[in-house]
């Protein structure tokens, strides 16, 4: 029972690890309470399978949870947060518990977020009556986030995009992070 993992790292690959277990329900264990980090770099995890070869080896998304805040009350529902997290990514599961409180302020959504592209900040969402409402994204254990370019795997102290662009001009920050 193997994972693979590789972090990336100031715009390149430095390493893939392999991590064993001795029991199936650690390694289960580990990859169901992701996401990691090391020394404050990401860790994708992937389940080692028979025949894989380590240079080939892709890390193409990230297992992410969103919070979507600004959803008109009636839109607070299991239905809306899937449609809204295909707009992001590949849904992994919608959390029911806030939506089933009827106190809910926020939807979460665990998505399969691809790394080629900038995290969105918010997006615009139809109202049942047709008004374009637009939402606020802030995510779960965000780890590694750009704030000059918005992608994850960087900081901005070694962003290319950082010279090109003024700290002050920022589309990305801190309240991107999630509070508890």
């Amino acid at each position: 029972m193997e994972i693979g993992e590789r972090y990336k790292n100031h715009g390149g690959w430095d390493g893939l690890f392999q991590f064993k277990f001795s029991m199936e329900s650690q390694l289960n264990w580990v990859i169901n309470n992701g996401p990691w980090s090391f020394d404050n770099h990401i860790l994708l995890l992937q389940r080692w399978e028979k025949g894989m070869i380590a240079f080939l080896v892709k890390f193409l998304t990230i297992p992410i949870l969103v919070q979507v805040w600004g959803l008109p009350f009636d839109l607070i529902n299991a239905e809306a947060g899937r449609d809204i997290g295909k707009g992001i990514g590949r849904v992994i599961v919608m959390d029911s518990k806030a939506i089933a409180s009827n106190q809910a302020w926020f939807l979460r959504v665990e998505v399969e977020m691809p790394l080629d592209k900038p995290i969105p900040r918010r997006a615009p969402i139809l109202s049942p009556e047709g008004d374009k409402v637009w939402v606020a994204f802030q995510y779960e254990h965000l780890i590694g986030l750009c704030f000059q370019c918005g992608f994850l795997g960087h900081e901005a102290k070694a962003c290319i995009e950082s010279n090109s662009r003024d700290r002050e001009e920022s589309l990305y920050g801190d309240w991107l992070r999630a509070g508890f």
